[in-house]
């Protein structure tokens, strides 16, 4: 039998015992601990056998791993009896355990160090709920100090050291301890150089003792002595913090962390307690700190990193433990301002001017990007303090203009020349600087030169790193959409430098996919080159869009960048390349044009949007017809490529864009995208996305939208349709499904917000009015989805406003479905053009009737007794507390009354009782919120007749008391809408009672 094998049967033979043991102790075998130490004893008082001396110890670990360790979750059962054992070995066991592993250890340490680990782990273990006198005594820390100098024992020294100050004591009591310990003088004894795992043991003893001390001082307020004493230890240990801080290993420093967190939190509330003057006896201390971090964010140069695509686990390590030292970055600046603006701006100019002075030989890359770093982070740390904005210049009383530290390194970063440092780390953090100060340009227009160029040239947009020039085109749009008008002078040579990369270059062609698994190309699973492309096209529109004087030259530069991408377009079309591709795996010229397209949607969002909120007619500017004739051209790819997903993604994707700018005139181009197949092709997800923008349009363009909407809703609806009737597949299609669902709720509100309504009981959308009011009614009924539960009571609210006559309508929201109900809204553009009597004549005769089984149909003439009988509801209504009105009340649809009563009112009360409708849910109350409001809008439209509806009829339906009913129709009538909302929530929990 082997070693190894020999190990695991004494393990497993320990471990039986102590199973045994924790079963008979204390009552059926209280003499176990006897038992055992007999063992160990021989008449001379020496220990026995090596053997039994590796039992003893080995049954001693397993006792912690099975009994005392608070580390291992355990039943409550078990935590009770081990909690029982311990108190029983209290008595008399734990003084005799620590006098034969002491004993032992004296004993073995020269002669058998892997037995003496064995018994400082052994104390290590125990000391944190057994008698701290047990263990601190002078010969055994003698003894301890003098193993932390000793390479085979130093390791298991340290760990027992940490544990015994870590051990959970009073305030005072620990100051006491570590006073008498006196660490920190063994600790300059300590040589750590060449021994990482030692160097980390270390700091973790240094970490307890500093989070200790910490808590020492925060729970000794009534004690300012002890305050003071922990301060003083605090200062003696912080060297060493600094020592370890700056260790070359990160793990090292990561383990100070928390004593970092306390010793700062201290100084924190010093400050906050005796302001500045406080601060005095920290500084010295505090600059050593934010010099010691500031090294610590440096590259180590000796290590190979990879920037950008190549980046790996060790660059995302670095990452994330420059994140964790930001934290204490930030703090110092926190804590002492001019402090942190010294130091920073003097490591970050020193590095600048070695560079302006001597060239970029001068600094490592290392030096040279920590300098761009930390630049990068100094606003960060001051300025969110402040809740303000960089500030690059400041202005004195006597209106003296100084530049700020923030100004001084910024232009010294320009000047430098930095940018053009050749390595790939440098152009990353300086793009993102210029990006991070783009206002500084605003100030200093003489440097925008000095800042273009870098961008346009090889040290940006055209840098050899794929990831660089990613990286360099969302900086450059962010820093062009700062400069605007400023940049209008450079708007010519930056096009010119620019123009070789406004070709949008044929895909290579992906390789086939095993046909187990074949991959379907979705939208937007492009080149990430592309993607960042985009931005470059973006900013290229709205450098083109800057100077309005001259609208020749804006259609000039546009169309040099858009007729190249409609080239490529028309040849691709004309020569039928796309029919070489083969779906799903190589769909090149596909992908082309679908990038195409993209490219023109970009540029088209670079343009200023439509102004909407003027009212008066505006002049259409002359690059309008550039992007005309572009969509003229999508409509034609699509009219031939509708089956492909990557060709309709791309239109929607650039007609999104070109409403943006063009505003009305783009609203032509929805017929032609609709029939030419946007829609009639279009997936679940596709319309999730769709039907946002089509609200969008609504909200922004309505009354003139509504032709279009009108012709719009038949194909669009159906679509919808199509895909929620469709029975699920599977998780993601039940998601989509829930998702359209949703939307399409979203869709109705803004209609009815929008006041174009007449939209769903035109002619053309009269065949769909019943499914549209059956399907609201439906979701309304569905539990299991509190949010489309709550837009569609939403919905059947706006209906009641809009066809049940009441005095006011839902008020128009961007919110959506959650937009209240019961706000103003304006009188809709046919009443305006017809004046208020007029109106409500033409639409009373010409509306539609919907009938009580929800079929509908063209309703005849009202009867001179129909309008009267409308009038004095519409009077009553006027007068209704439940929901104020400042616009006149619209007629009532006729034959709505009865779908009211037949179809809506059952619902407002059946599906707040069904079983899975809870009232404890959030969601629930909010849904009881929109079944509050459509009671109190049927009623301000209804009046009498729905209260006498409500107590005659259909409360006592379902099995209601009269006086119950009388009490409902008391609140429903009496209350304002808020105290209704409480009382339906209560009267409703009553009959589910």
């Amino acid at each position: 039998m082997d070693e190894t094998e020999l190990v695991y049967l004494r393990n497993k033979f320990a471990l039986v015992i102590v199973l045994v043991f924790q079963n008979q102790y204390p009552h059926e075998w209280p003499s176990f601990f006897d038992d055992l130490l007999a063992l160990l004893a021989s008449t001379s008082g020496t220990p026995k056998h090596p053997a039994a001396i590796d039992m003893f110890l080995r049954i001693s670990l397993a006792l912690d791993d099975e009994v005392v360790n608070l580390y291992i979750q355990r039943s409550g059962e078990d935590t009770k009896r081990n909690a029982d054992i311990k108190d029983a070995m209290r008595v008399s066991a734990v003084g005799r355990l620590t006098e034969t592993w002491y004993n032992i250890l004296t004993s073995s340490w020269q002669t058998n160090p892997e037995v003496a680990n064995v018994c400082l782990n052994l104390f290590a273990r125990y000391v944190s709920w057994i008698d701290i006198k047990l263990v601190v005594g002078q010969d055994f820390i003698s003894g301890l100090y003098q193993f932390l100098t000793t390479e085979p024992l130093r390791m298991a020294a340290c760990q027992c050291l940490t544990e015994i100050v870590n051990k959970g004591m009073k305030p005072l009591d620990k100051l006491g301890l570590l006073q008498a310990l006196n660490v920190t003088d063994v600790l300059g004894q300590l040589d750590i150089e060449g021994d990482v795992e030692f160097a980390e043991q270390v700091a973790k003893l240094v970490n307890v003792m500093g989070v200790e001390l910490g808590r020492c001082w925060e729970e000794s307020d009534s004690f300012p002595e002890a305050k003071e004493a922990a301060v003083g230890m605090l200062s003696q240990v912080f060297p060493f913090l600094i020592k370890l801080f700056g260790n070359e290993y990160d793990d090292t420093t990561s383990v100070l962390f928390p004593f970092l967190d306390k010793y700062l939190a201290v100084i924190k509330k010093e400050k906050r307690a005796g302001g500045d003057l406080a601060l005095e006896r920290y500084e010295a201390n505090l600059l050593e700190l934010l010099r010691v971090v500031i090294f610590k964010m440096k590259y180590d140069e000796e290590e190979d990193w990879q920037f950008g695509a190549g980046a790996g686990e060790d660059e995302a390590a670095f990452s994330e433990m420059r994140k964790s030292l930001k934290v204490y970055f930030d703090a110092v600046a926190a804590i002492d301002r001019n402090l942190f603006i010294t130091c920073v701006s003097t490591t970050v100019c020193t590095t600048l001017d070695d560079l302006t002075v001597r060239g970029m030989g001068a600094k490592t890359w290392s030096e040279a990007e920590l300098a761009l770093h930390l630049l990068y982070l100094f606003s960060e740390a001051l300025f969110s303090l402040e809740k303000g904005s960089p500030s690059f210049t400041v202005t004195a009383p006597d209106g003296t203009v100084s530049v700020t530290p923030l100004g001084e390194m910024v232009s010294k970063m320009l000047k430098s020349n930095i940018s053009s440092y050749p390595h790939d780390s440098i152009p990353f953090v300086f793009f993102d600087n210029v990006a991070r100060y783009a206002s500084f340009f605003e100030s200093f227009v003489e440097f925008i030169p000095d800042v273009l160029g870098p961008f346009v040239d090889t040290r940006g947009l055209h840098h050899e790193n794929s990831s660089v020039r990613s990286r360099v085109s969302y900086h450059f749009l962010k820093f062009v959409e700062k400069l605007r008008t400023r940049a209008l002078p450079y708007v010519d040579n930056v096009l010119t430098s620019i123009q070789d990369l406004l070709i949008v270059r044929r895909p290579p062609p992906t390789l086939p996919s095993p046909p187990t698994t074949p991959v379907t190309p979705k939208p937007g699973s492009t080149a990430t080159s592309f993607d960042s492309q985009l931005y470059l096209f973006e900013a290229v529109g709205m450098l083109i869009s800057l100077d309005p004087a001259q609208p020749e030259k804006q259609v000039e530069l546009l169309t040099a960048v858009i007729r190249p991408l409609m080239n490529q377009m028309e040849e691709i079309m004309q020569k039928e390349l796309y029919k070489q591709d083969v779906p799903p795996d190589n769909v090149v010229f596909t992908t082309q044009l679908n990038h195409i397209i993209r490219a023109i949607g970009s540029t088209s969002k670079g343009f200023p949007d439509f102004n909407t909120a003027v009212k008066t007619v505006q002049a259409v500017p002359a690059w309008t017809a550039v992007f005309k004739q572009a969509l003229q051209a999508i409509v034609v790819v699509l009219e031939r490529l509708n089956s492909s997903e990557l060709i309709r993604e791309a239109s929607r994707y650039s007609f999104q864009r070109m409403v943006g700018c063009m505003g009305p005139e783009a609203m032509e181009h929805i017929r032609p995208l609709v029939t030419a197949g946007l829609l009639s092709s279009s997936t679940a997800k596709e319309l999730v996305d769709f039907i946002p923008f089509i609200a969008l349009i609504i909200h922004r363009f309505s009354p003139t939208i509504s032709p279009v909407i009108n012709d719009l809703f038949p194909p669009l609806t159906d679509r919808i349709f199509f895909y929620l009737n469709q029975p699920a597949s599977g998780t993601d299609d039940a998601f989509e499904a829930l998702e359209l669902r949703r939307q399409y709720l979203v869709f109705i509100t803004h209609i009815f917000n929008a006041n174009m309504e007449e939209i769903l009981i035109s002619e053309t959308n009269m065949p769909r009015l019943n499914t549209i009011t059956q399907s609201v009614l439906h979701y309304a009924n569905d539990c299991s989805d509190p949010a489309s539960q709550k837009a569609a009571f939403s919905v059947i609210g706006r209906m009641i406003g809009a066809w049940g006559g009441a005095p006011a309508r839902p008020a128009k929201s961007e919110s959506g479905s959650g937009a209240k109900s019961n706000g103003s809204t304006k009188t809709s553009p046919v009443m305006k053009k017809k004046g208020m009597v007029g109106a409500k004549m033409d639409r009373a005769q010409s509306a539609p009737q919907l009938l009580p089984d929800g079929t509908t149909k063209l309703s005849p003439a009202l009867s001179q007794s129909q309008s009267q009988q409308q009038q004095q509801q519409q009077q009553q209504q006027s007068q209704s507390q439940a929901i104020q009105a400042e616009i006149p009340a619209k007629p009532p649809l006729p034959g709505f009354d009865r779908f009211l009563l037949d179809q809506v009112l059952p619902n407002l009360f059946a599906v707040p009782l069904k079983p899975e409708f809870s009232l404890a849910d959030g969601s629930a109350i909010a849904v009881m919120g929109e079944i509050a409001t459509c009671h109190k809008l049927i009623s301000a439209a209804m009046g009498e007749g729905y209260y006498d509806y409500l107590i005659n009829v259909f409360l006592p339906s379902i099995g209601c008391p009269g006086a119950i009913a009388e009490q409902f129709v008391g609140g429903l009538r009496g209350l304002e809408a808020k105290s209704f909302r409480k009382f339906l929530t209560s009267f409703i929990q009553n009959m589910k009672a």
